[in-house]
């Protein structure tokens, strides 16, 4: 019998041979779960296509839609961007000055030389932040929880699921002293104040849960001891206000995350400043006590003061 010729790489036979039988490619693993993903999300893109044709609605509507979506979405990735920004600003301030000398958004200590910079007031704080956290937590369960479900017989379930308020705590950007001629018995502060937190509060009321992640707000808040007295406590109130209304803005969670819909957070955001305005701007100011029995009628309603040059 002849013998059998050796197959060589190019002949056909050396084909067949590397090939095993019965065997066919496969498909690679992890790219199973990337088109599973994508079918998914044409389903849910076309959902809409299908349920306005079903209905039998204009394409108009479900455009408006479309519209409106991207506009909310947009809207949502501008304020988680200037939060990323205005923590990267506290973390890095010093790098940020350097860097913007010479531009307009600058602390107004640089601006103003009246106005002090407080470095050793902001570590002060930073340090007693997680107690005075603590604190708050506190009040808000055992004090204003209470007194929120006696408002309304429908508040009864309503309840702080979550209390968090951050690491990242108050700054005073700049302080500026005021030496009135007219009352030597005052002493008035105006703070600069930049609150830029982390804090996350959630409620609950019948199973619905809302709440707040971030806040921010600036503004220039004015503090004014009055009287000074001869003996303890030294002061006899603590009178303080906002100059102007200050500026909010608070990324929501949960049910109220529709406020942050375009144009409804607008609208949110200035609500809330007009209730803070309607307590804390002036002519608005709060008092409060520190000796007993101060009557504190002529520091909440002050005379205006006018002073004579001669």
């Amino acid at each position: 019998m002849p013998a059998e010729e050796p197959c060589t790489p190019g002949a056909p036979g050396a084909q067949r041979s590397e090939r095993a039988p019965g065997r066919e490619p496969r498909v690679p693993s992890q790219l199973l779960p990337e088109l599973y993903t994508f079918v998914a999300r044409v389903l849910f893109y076309l959902a809409p296509v299908y349920l306005a044709g079903y209905l039998g609605l204009s394409i108009t509507w479900l455009l408006l839609g479309a519209l409106l979506w991207m506009w909310w979405r947009r809207n949502r990735r501008g304020k988680l961007g200037r939060l990323a920004a205005a923590f990267e600003f506290l973390e890095n301030e010093r790098q940020f000055i350097s860097r913007e000398l010479r531009g307009q958004h600058l602390p107004a200590w640089i601006h103003f030389p009246d106005v002090e910079r407080v470095e050793w007031a902001n570590k002060i704080i930073s340090q007693i932040w997680p107690y005075l956290s603590m604190i708050m937590e506190n009040k808000f369960r055992e004090k204003l929880e209470p007194k929120i479900r006696e408002k309304s017989t429908h508040l009864r379930t309503f309840t702080f699921t979550k209390l968090y308020f951050g690491q990242k705590c108050p700054r005073v950007n700049g302080v500026k002293a005021h030496t009135n001629q007219c009352n030597r018995r005052q002493v008035v502060l105006d703070l600069q104040i930049c609150y830029i937190g982390d804090c996350e509060i959630s409620v609950e009321l019948q199973k619905i849960q809302a709440g707040v992640n971030g806040i921010q707000l600036q503004g220039t808040l004015r503090v004014i001891l009055e009287p000074l007295l001869v003996d303890k406590p030294f002061v006899g109130a603590v009178t303080v206000f906002f100059l102007q209304k200050p500026h909010l803005q608070i990324n929501w969670t949960g049910l109220t995350n529709l406020l942050d819909a375009p144009g409804i957070n607008e609208v949110t955001d200035s609500l809330l400043e007009d209730l803070i305005a309607a307590h804390l701007v002036l002519p608005n100011r709060v008092t409060v006590p520190v000796k007993k029995g101060l009557d504190l009628t002529n520091l909440r309603f002050p005379l205006p003061c006018v002073s004579m040059h001669w």
